[in-house]
This record gives structure tokens, sequence and C-alpha cells, in this order.
């Protein structure tokens, strides 16, 4: 938890660099993803970098060979306080500045049973109005799910799924028949 609230600060910091010197998100953003997926596809590069006996100043090296701008600028100052660690972390968090900044949000529709691109248009026509955002849909089958959808925008669920509704049947049931001193 903490770590994702100092991953935001991070994020936010960078949105306020990237305003005050003209520079879009999405060309921060796109460095910073560059940086990740070298540091993804490197770990032992990583590692060195978030260990502490390995020396600032050739950490600081490093990272003016993957890095440039305010992106270096940010890794620098991530490496001298020992969160870089959190890069990965910082990058979802930027990601979500950046989205909102457009009125666009991340949904993940998880079904039953592979949806059909006209299903996909209708949900897609349905959660834009509901949100008001242009939503980027990333769609999951989830064969425990029996039937119906379950949808997830910026952290609010719409449930629809015939597994939540046969659970809540039975949480029903349940407080009836404590209710009423058992049945019998």
């Amino acid at each position: 938890m903490i770590s994702k609230i100092i991953s935001l600060r991070y994020a936010r910091a960078l949105e306020k660099v990237c305003k005050s010197q003209s520079i879009s998100l999405e060309s921060a953003y796109n460095d910073l993803s560059k940086v990740c997926i070298l540091l993804q596809e490197n770990k032992k590069l990583f590692e060195l970098l978030k260990v502490s006996i390995y020396p600032i100043e050739n950490k600081i090296a490093i990272l003016k060979d993957i890095s440039s701008g305010i992106i270096y600028n940010l890794l620098k100052f991530m490496v001298s306080n020992g969160r870089i660690g959190l890069i990965f972390d910082v990058l979802d968090s930027f990601n979500q500045i950046m989205l909102q900044s457009q009125n666009k949000a991340k949904a993940r529709v998880i079904s039953a049973i592979e949806l059909i691109d006209s299903e996909k248009k209708v949900l897609s026509d349905i959660f834009s109005k509901i949100s008001g955002k242009i939503l980027d849909f990333e769609f999951f089958v989830d064969k425990n799910l029996i039937g119906g959808i379950v949808v997830e925008i910026e952290g609010k669920i719409y449930d629809g799924s015939i597994k939540t509704y046969l659970t809540n049947i039975a949480n029903r049931l349940n407080n009836l028949n404590i209710s009423q001193g058992g049945i019998g």
C-alpha cells in the first residue's frame, strides 16, 4: 500500500515536470516504458540498480546509458533515494494519470465465455456512456463465473455474473434462516 502511494507521488512529480517543460505525457510515458521494458528484460541490471552496496556513481552512469532528459532525472532521483524498485509501479501510476488527462480509462471485462465482436461493441457503448470516458477494453474468460459478466473501470466493479447472483441468494436464504430461528 505504501509503495503505491510513493509511486503515485513520483508519477505526479513527473506529470508536473512534463507540464512545466511542455513535454507531452505520452512522450514521457513512452520513454519511461522503454526503460521499464529494458529493466524487465535485463533482471540482473535491475537488481544491480536496486542493491545498496553498488556505488551510486556507477548506477548513475548506467542510467545515462539507458535514459535521457526528464526520465533520466526521475531515475537518478529514485536511485539516489533507494526507490528504483518502484519504477514499474511509477509507470502504472503515470499511465493512469495520462489516461485521466485524456478522459480515458481502462476497462476489464471478465465473462464466462468468449464474447463475440458485436457483444464487445455493445458493452463498449454502454460502459463508455456510464463512465463518461473513452474506454480501452481488455476481455478475459473465467469459466468459474458460470454466466454473465464482471466489468471493472477505475476500481469500480459492475458485477452481473451468475456466480455472484447465486452467492447473494444463498446469503439471503442463510440470513432468513438465522433471523427466523432456523427452519423446522
